[in-house]
């Protein structure tokens, strides 16, 4: 799939906050996506590779950044500096300095959004020495090849600064309506988020074999069940006016909520925001076989 079709409906839910006009922008993308990239286009939507629970982190710093589109482009690191400064965008900086291009790439290779995911990926898995030079190859390769809005967008993911203002219900309202023809469906892949905290296998699963599909989902160990959060109230009335005359009251303690996964002799951790905190609780992964046994 071409990466300037996303690039395009990135920039149309730039221009709106309005979630119907969000959410058609939505729809007309999924569209247009082919079953085998829908994944990685809903995870890249949200400015990820991977469901937070993988731990797999895009980001760069700045001064890379800045290093990779300069050498790109061939313009001076200061020149790109001041660019940036004047708007406090560095996606947008990129597009105005790639447009004054003093290098031109005669065997340019198609940008598609497979290619920019696999390479982004790369990115993400880099670590120990030589990997900066090696990041700033990588992406000066996708410069090479992008169009001055394709190179803005790249490095907005690339930096954690896409603010497209999709929210993950307006995903799957978006998904609903592409892939079944109907918003009320949203719940059932509502559900299906809830449980395996994955939108992109949501995303690829409806896209692939339906809501029958969808409805088939289940609680899997070592992916994290999306916990259930409280809304505040001022007073008890307000809580009977909210729940109804039945319904059940728990203690809040003070702590970290955290969810415990096991299998044989494989434990994980997991945070209120999903991320895996195995490594930093050892001494609760030792004693938790004990208290099993219990």
């Amino acid at each position: 799939m071409e990466y300037s079709i996303l690039a395009e409906s990135f920039k149309k839910m730039e221009s709106t906050r309005k979630r119907l006009e969000l959410t058609q922008f939505l729809v007309e993308l999924f569209e247009k996506t082919p079953h085998e990239v829908i994944s990685k286009i809903t995870y890249l939507l949200q400015g990820k590779l991977r469901p937070d629970f993988e731990g797999i982190e895009i980001g760069i710093a700045e001064k890379l950044a800045i290093k990779a589109i300069s050498k790109s482009s061939g313009i001076a690191i200061k020149k790109i500096e001041e660019e940036y400064v004047k708007g406090g965008d560095l996606g947008h900086a990129a597009a105005i300095i790639l447009e004054q291009k003093t290098q031109t790439t005669f065997l340019m290779e198609n940008i598609t959004v497979e290619r920019v995911y696999e390479t982004l990926f790369k990115i993400a898995k880099l670590e120990g020495s030589g990997s900066q030079d090696m990041k700033i190859k990588y992406i000066s390769s996708l410069l090479n090849d992008a169009n001055p809005l394709e190179a803005s967008f790249i490095l907005k993911i690339l930096l954690g600064t896409l603010r497209l203002g999709v929210a993950e219900n307006t995903v799957m309202d978006a998904l609903a309506i592409a892939y079944s023809g109907s918003k009320e469906n949203r719940k059932i892949l509502e559900n299906a988020y809830n449980v395996s905290s994955d939108l992109g296998k949501v995303a690829e699963t409806i896209a692939t074999k339906g809501i029958e599909g969808i409805e088939k989902f289940q609680i899997k160990l070592f992916s994290p069940i999306r916990p259930m959060l409280a809304d505040r109230v001022k007073s008890e009335k307000e809580v009977i006016e909210k729940m109804g005359k039945e319904f059940a009251i728990e203690y809040k303690l003070d702590g970290e909520r955290v969810q415990i996964h096991i299998e044989n002799e494989k434990i994980e951790l997991f945070s209120r925001s999903l991320e895996k905190i195995s490594n930093y609780y050892p001494d609760i992964i030792e004693k938790i076989p004990k208290i099993i046994q219990a």
